[in-house]
């Protein structure tokens, strides 16, 4: 166990969600959160099944803890599962991230209850970074945050140099979706782009159910029923400093019903 200050590893962390919560009265001395209580809480095995399962403790100290959430990206059966790590301390800060190098889609949380989306407030309300930022805060005795977009804070670690995303989804019933199609002005030099893909009709679907995301006509990432949720890292084609339109299409064999989300890190020009 250690006592440290400056504990929070950027080293090994993506793209990630924090916020801080503050003190309930300006004058306080104690801990804003209590750290201990946290970590206990997030170890045990969860009342709420269908938000995550038991939490790993990575390190702790006196005043911080990392702890690994494994949280469904889905509800599906088996549920499918991505790891967030949430980083907190007792000065109130939290932060949720993904591991370095992995997709920033992959904090996409999918609903089947949801219309495919290309509001980016859609998703600022409803991701994996703030499940587990809320039960960080949970864990303390804390309510969790009801209007997240005004206390988050979005940062990749991995590409420090972009400051702006932008999320969307597609969903097909079998065969190809309609494609969703998204310019990219010449004055965005730089875009990291990332795909998940997901195959929602698990239960009744057969061995050989492939879904994958074609982004202009190429396929950047794929998954089957071993695997049901897939996502990768892809580059767009683009020529420097021109203006670009693209095609995302979602597509599965047979009637295999599949839903997909893409996207976007940049530099806001």
């Amino acid at each position: 166990m250690d006592d440290d200050d400056t504990a929070f590893r950027e080293d090994v962390a993506g793209f990630s969600a924090y916020t801080q919560v503050k003190a309930k009265e300006s004058d306080t001395s104690e801990p804003i959160l209590d750290v201990l209580k946290i970590k206990d809480n997030l170890e045990a095995a969860p009342e709420e099944s269908a938000i995550r399962s038991a939490g790993e403790v990575l390190e702790w100290g006196l005043n911080f803890g990392i702890v690994e959430l494994p949280i469904y990206a889905a509800v599906a059966s088996p549920k499918p599962v991505e790891n967030v790590t949430v980083y907190f301390d007792d000065q109130g800060w939290i932060v949720a991230y993904l591991p370095k190098d992995r997709p920033a889609v992959a904090m996409w949380k999918h609903d089947p209850t949801d219309e495919p989306s290309t509001d980016p407030d859609r998703f600022l309300k409803d991701n994996l970074l703030i499940v587990a930022i809320n039960q960080v805060l949970l864990a303390n005795a804390d309510e969790p945050l009801n209007e997240p977009s005004e206390h988050i804070g979005y940062y990749d670690w991995s590409n420090p140099e972009c400051d702006a995303f932008l999320l969307f989804t597609s969903s097909t019933t079998g065969s190809a979706s309609e494609p969703v199609q998204f310019v990219i002005p010449h004055t965005i030099d730089d875009v990291r782009a990332s795909a998940a893909v997901l195959l929602t009709g698990q239960q009744a679907a057969g061995a050989g159910a492939i879904a994958e995301i074609l982004a202009d006509g190429k396929s950047v990432v794929s998954t089957n029923t071993d695997s049901l949720l897939n996502s990768a890292n892809f580059t767009l084609d683009r020529v420097e400093e021109e203006t670009s339109l693209h095609r995302m299409v979602v597509d599965a064999n047979a009637d295999e019903p599949a839903v997909g989300a893409m996207m976007l890190l940049y530099d806001k020009p």
